[in-house]
Formats: C-alpha cells, sequence, structure tokens
C-alpha cells in the first residue's frame, strides 16, 4: 500500500512531463515539415514529407524505453514475473500504435500542425467510450460533462481553420478538401490510438508489466513492422527511405529536430504509459488533448500561427472541459454521491490488488516449473 501511495504522489510529476514532451514532439513534427530540403543532389527544396519513415522514427524514440529497462536493477522476483509475460500482447498494442501515427503524420502534409493537434483531441470521446464498453470504467456526470465540452472546444478550433485560416493556409481550390481530408485522417487515427490506451490498461492490469517495458516492446515490434513496410513501400514509389536520409544529412536543423523528437517520444510514450497505469486511459488522453494550448501559445509567439478569435473560446472552451473532467473545478450537481465514490474507491483497490495478485502468480508457476 505504501508503494502505491508513493506513485500515486509521483502521477503529477508524470502528468507535466507528458504535457511537456508531447507540445515538444508535435511542434517539432511541425518544424521538420517546414524545412525545404532537395530530395538530392541538384534536386528542388521540397518539404520533409515521409509520414511511413517518420513513423519509424517514432518507434526508435520508444524503443530507447527497453534499453533503459534493461540496463535498470530489478529484483528476482520481479524479473521473473516480467518473464511470463506473454510478448504477443506487445505486438497488438504495436499494430493499433503504428496505424495512429501513420495516419497522422499523414495529416501534418495537408493541414497545419496545430489543426492536428486539435482535431486528436477526438481521441477524449473514443477512449471515454471504449473504457465504457471494453473496460467497464464507470463514468460520472462530471466525466460526461467534461468529455463534453473537451469536444465543443475542439469542434470550434477545428471550424476557425475553415472560417479564418491562418496565414500559412494556401487558399487553393483544393485547400479546403485537402483540409478535410487531413481532419479525417486525424479522427481516424484517434480511433485506433484510444484502443491502444484501452488496450495498455488492460493489459497492465492483467500481467505484472512497467511502463517502460510496455513501451519499449511496442518501439520493438514496430522497428519491425517498420522496416517490412518501408521494404515494400520503397519499390512501389509510395516511400522513399533514401530521400529522407539525404533530406537530414543536408539539413542540419532537420536532423537536430529528428534526433529531438525520438527523444521527446520516448520521454512522452512513458509518462503516457506511467499515467494511465497510475489513473487510467481517459485521464490520459485528456492530458493529451490539453496540450494544445500549449502548442497554440508557442506557434502565436514563434509566428507559426496567426491569432483567431474562434480558436481562442476553442481553447477556453477546452480548458475548462479538461478541468472539469480531472476535478480541478468541481460543480456539485456533478459530483457523484458518496456511496457512488465508495463503490469507486473499492474498486480501485480490488484492481490494485489484482495487479499485485498477477505478479505474484506468474512468479510462482514460474518457480512451479523450475523445481516440478
Amino acid at each position: 500500500m505504501a508503494n502505491t501511495s508513493a506513485s500515486m504522489g509521483n502521477l503529477p510529476f508524470f502528468m507535466l512531463v507528458m504535457l511537456i514532451s508531447g507540445s515538444a514532439n508535435t511542434l517539432l513534427m511541425k518544424f521538420m515539415v517546414m524545412q525545404k530540403v532537395p530530395l538530392g543532389p541538384g534536386g528542388v527544396a521540397t518539404g520533409f514529407d515521409h509520414p511511413y519513415f517518420q513513423s519509424l522514427l517514432m518507434m526508435l524514440g520508444e524503443f530507447l524505453c527497453l534499453i533503459v529497462y534493461l540496463s535498470s536493477r530489478k529484483t528476482e522476483k520481479e524479473a521473473a514475473a516480467v518473464a511470463g509475460v506473454p510478448k504477443s500482447v506487445f505486438f497488438f498494442a504495436c499494430l493499433f500504435d503504428w496505424t495512429a501515427t501513420t495516419l497522422v503524420n499523414m495529416a501534418y502534409g495537408l493541414i497545419a500542425a496545430s489543426v492536428v493537434q486539435m482535431t486528436r483531441g477526438a481521441i477524449v470521446i473514443f477512449t471515454c467510450a471504449l473504457s465504457m464498453l471494453v473496460l467497464k470504467r464507470r463514468q460520472y456526470k462530471y466525466h460526461m460533462v467534461g468529455v463534453f465540452m473537451v469536444f465543443v472546444g475542439i469542434t470550434l478550433v477545428s471550424l476557425s481553420t475553415f472560417y479564418n485560416p491562418s496565414h500559412h493556409s494556401t487558399d487553393s481550390p483544393g485547400s479546403s478538401r485537402a483540409k478535410i481530408l487531413g481532419i479525417s485522417l486525424c479522427i481516424g487515427a484517434q480511433i485506433f490510438q484510444a484502443s491502444m490506451l484501452v488496450y495498455e490498461e488492460s493489459i497492465m492490469s492483467k500481467y505484472p508489466a512497467p511502463p517502460l517495458l510496455v513501451v519499449g516492446m511496442e518501439g520493438t515490434f514496430g522497428i519491425g513492422v517498420g522496416v517490412v513496410l518501408l521494404s515494400i513501400l520503397n519499390p512501389m514509389g509510395i516511400e522513399s527511405t533514401p530521400n529522407a536520409l539525404y533530406q537530414m544529412g543536408h539539413s542540419t536543423p532537420l536532423l537536430m529536430a529528428v534526433v529531438a523528437s525520438i527523444f521527446s517520444i520516448a520521454f512522452f510514450n512513458f509518462s503516457g504509459v506511467t499515467v494511465t497505469q497510475q489513473a487510467s486511459c481517459v485521464a490520459r488522453s485528456t492530458i493529451d488533448v490539453s496540450r494544445t494550448v500549449l502548442i497554440w501559445i508557442v506557434e502565436l509567439a514563434l509566428g507559426w500561427n496567426s491569432f483567431n478569435a474562434l480558436q481562442l473560446s476553442g481553447f477556453v472552451t477546452l480548458a475548462i472541459g479538461a478541468m472539469i473532467y480531472n476535478r480541478l473545478i468541481t460543480f456539485k450537481c456533478l459530483d457523484p454521491s458518496e456511496i457512488e465514490e465508495a463503490l469507486t474507491i473499492l474498486k480501485d483497490k480490488e484492481k490494485t490488488s489484482l495487479q499485485s495478485d498477477n505478479g505474484a502468480l506468474a512468479y510462482d508457476a514460474l518457480q512451479r516449473d523450475a523445481n516440478p
């Protein structure tokens, strides 16, 4: 119980790391796309648009977590319990992650990065629905109101790109169609991302898998999937890894952004899985949406985006919704009854106890196999 209390005490720290590293990663992705570098000797300068290769870079970042995990000191009991976790569970989580990441990377070539992040807020809706359907997690009135306000805020911000586009948007006839496609790709990505979050929470409630191991194994499988995909897509002309490497090798700012994004995604995923383990997948997705405000502020400061009153109203609505969901702002009419809260606390204790029992059972099973 003492360890659990200590872990919960570190929860705000991991939430902060998730917020900062996630914001940095999105801004770095936008910076990469903005770089104009030739694809080869004597070629015309063009943007860094390699969605599948960029997904592989993200998987490299997640793989770093496995290196940290393997280099950390573990007790014999912990190592034995982790050895009993089936590796296939990480593969399925990796497929969800790969699909979501690639769809978002495709959207970066169609809409502004800030709009990408705004639209990604739909993950709260999908995560909330899946957590109720799959994890049987109960959502109270303040949850529903918070999620609804987040959705309204994201909708307002997304609409602002059509009614008052930023100075970086194009005015060509196909630009509106491109924006709709880009937003659709982001929304589709959030279905897979929400599925991954719910799946991660599910496997961590069944198996004694530390966050570093979960993220690291997903990255390991992700690298394998990426190598296979790129070996198929390069001959088909859908992706060009040599062009991507040439651009990176001939632009120091681009190369630095790539390296920084790899480390930022490592910190983001580790802190994100930790939040999922210590709180819930819906709490993680809500924090993920909240970083939109930070990204917008930085973009305005750097001149990457122009001020938009509709965007501002959307951000205010989104922020209030996130605070209501996390009970930073409370309304008595939305609070659950004492009986409902007592039942929730009891259920959380049973969940924590089950995680400990799973680790002990895995260790005991291994001991029986070793000493028949």
